[in-house]
């Protein structure tokens, strides 16, 4: 699979319908032509090894400039794209907002989201988001701020009739972690580590958002959080409903003057 994280958002999308048509058109068995004779069937192909990267969603436009990349749903005209899953962790350790279902740091993530690195990284590439070039390499615990475009990021959930919404950060930091949640900020990283082959880091390792500045991640926090206090963040259980219930996370540019 191509991937396509260093595109513009109209390569990127025009590179996916691409490959779309592609995949289709290879997979459309031919008719022989009527009256030629019957061709042997060619040798059967060495099965491709399968890969453990999750194919790329298709990309379906569904009117009034909105899209869904798998199941993430942007709206170019709000600015934002939203992501289902479900909360995933409370009370234990946590060092990430959110993951893939099954990525490797699952069991210290807050949220499982039901999307690949790819899916997600595609979305924040067609919400405009580039990586910025003067980020220096950092490593997982680093201290050193990270630079590049900020995002907002929510927790909403349905309870009832009754919609909740809450900052991505009020959920994630219980009362004794000691940080405040206004003073969290996020900035689009896009998963720095991808190797050298084109295997892109946050496919492999499934890691979406975090804030211990993984490389890896697709989203990070500008500062890290809890860094040298493992254990002081594990979610806000006063303020989130129970491990399971189905949440979105909502991915959007930040407000003129917020």
């Amino acid at each position: 699979m191509t991937h396509i994280r260093w595109f513009s958002a109209a390569a990127a999308a025009a590179a996916l319908l691409c490959s779309t048509a592609t995949l289709a058109q290879a997979t459309t068995p031919t008719a022989p032509a009527t009256g030629s004779s019957p061709v042997a069937p060619a040798p059967a192909a060495t099965p491709a090894p399968k890969s453990s990267v999750p194919p790329l969603g298709e990309l379906k436009p569904l009117g009034n400039d909105r899209y869904q990349i798998g199941r993430i749903v942007l709206d170019k005209r709000a600015q934002s794209f939203t992501v289902p899953g479900r909360v995933h962790v409370l009370g234990r350790p946590l060092e990430y907002l959110a993951t893939t279902p099954g990525g490797m740091k699952e069991y210290e993530a807050l949220l499982e989201l039901d999307a690949s690195g790819s899916e997600f990284n595609l979305a924040c590439i067609l919400l405009g988001l580039e990586r910025d070039p003067k980020q220096n390499p950092f490593y997982q615990f680093s201290a050193a701020p990270l630079t590049g475009p900020r995002v907002t990021l929510d927790i909403a959930w349905n309870e009832g009739d009754k919609r909740h919404r809450v900052s991505a950060a009020a959920g994630l930091l219980n009362p004794e972690a000691g940080v405040q949640p206004d003073s969290v900020e996020w900035v689009y990283t896009g998963s720095i580590s991808t190797q050298p082959d084109g295997r892109f880091a946050a496919d492999m390792t499934g890691t979406l958002v975090g804030f211990v500045h993984d490389a890896n991640s697709i989203i990070e926090s500008v500062l890290g959080i809890g860094i040298g206090a493992y254990g002081s963040v594990s979610g806000n259980t006063q303020l989130l409903p129970p491990v399971g219930t189905p949440v979105e996370l909502i991915v959007a540019l930040p407000r003129t003057g917020r």
